[in-house]
This record gives C-alpha cells, structure tokens and sequence, in this order.
C-alpha cells in the first residue's frame, strides 16, 4: 500500500509541476537601464521566472487570475482583453483548429449583432517568445454602431492565450494597432 501511496503522491506532484497556469494579476516592476527606470508589469506561472510585458502608453489595466484588461485613454467603446484558457493536451494551428477558432471568432460578437462578417485571419503575424499566434479580425453592428473585433490566439502547453481587442470600426485600426505592438515586450510568455 505504502509504495501505491508513494506513486500516486509523485504522479500528483508532476502533474502539478507541467501545469503553470499563467496568472494574470499583474505587479508592477521596475528596472533601472542606462540611467532611466523603466515600468513594466509582471505576471506568474507557477515556474519561478518572472513573465514580464508592457501595456501601451497611457493605457489603464486590472488584472485578475485568469484576465487581464485594458482601457485605452479617451475611448469609452474600446476594451483590450487577454485571458487564458485551459486545453487537454497541447494544441497546434493546423487547418481544422484554425477553422474552429475563426467561427469562435464570429460567434463572440454580442447577442443581437447584425452584419457580421469575417474580415481577416491570418497565421503568425507575429511570434511572441518563438510561440505561434493566429489572429481573427471581425466586423459586426450593434445598436446602429460599426464595431471590429480581433482574437489572437496563442498556445502555451495545456493553456491558451488569447488577446482579444474590441472598438468601434473608425478607432479600430490606430487603437489595435497599439495593442498589437505590445505583445512584442512579452517576455518568459
């Protein structure tokens, strides 16, 4: 009995150490380089190393274990939004997943929405830490009002990363544009 013990004790403690669950309440750090201190916040996965990333400039964030969230400055109907999901086994973006993802995609504008069309999907439009991305850009009117909608998607292990950005079409492609160029500080993702 004691060495089944022993076993299912070790088998639980290496399930536990391959799952490091991003959390995404972020902290804030500082580092001074070349004289200047440079912000930016950090986040935990259980692993020990710190995975770091900078919001854009003047942008307003919370964060909680499983979501993070950004305002842009002045832009009521604009909402960035990185969250994490939990997957079985490892996931790839091979054709059938993509196709999944893309109707995801369509599926997630509000209740009510009319005209909604998919406007672009595109593999890789950039890598974060060397990880693949694929991103879905979708258009949709709710209430008389123009809106896109993007979803990038990232596979982490047995998780998902998903960057989500969402803003009235005519601010849509300055304001997700922004929110694009910071996933380039992710750093340890």
């Amino acid at each position: 009995m004691v060495p089944l013990l022993r076993l299912v004790l070790v088998g639980a403690l290496f399930i536990a150490s391959a799952r490091a669950d991003l959390h995404l309440a972020p902290k804030i750090s500082e580092v001074w380089a070349d004289g200047a201190k440079i912000k930016f916040l950090a986040f935990s996965d259980e692993s020990g190393k710190d995975i770091t990333y900078s919001p854009p400039t003047g942008w307003e964030y919370s964060g909680s274990t499983s979501r993070f969230t950004l305002h842009p400055p002045k832009k009521a109907q604009a909402e960035g939004t990185i969250s994490r999901v939990s997957l079985n086994q490892p996931a790839v973006f091979d054709d059938e997943t993509m196709k999944k993802l893309a109707t995801e995609a369509l599926s997630s504008v509000p209740a009510g929405s009319t005209n909604v069309t998919l406007v672009s999907q595109e593999k890789n439009p950039l890598l974060i830490g060397r990880k693949e991305t694929f991103l879905v850009v979708v258009s949709y009117t709710v209430y008389g009002d123009n809106y896109q909608r993007s979803m990038m998607f990232l596979n982490r292990g047995n998780e998902q990363v998903r960057f989500q950005f969402v803003s009235r079409a005519a601010d849509f492609k300055d304001l997700q544009a922004a929110f694009q160029r910071s996933h380039f500080t992710w750093q340890n993702l």
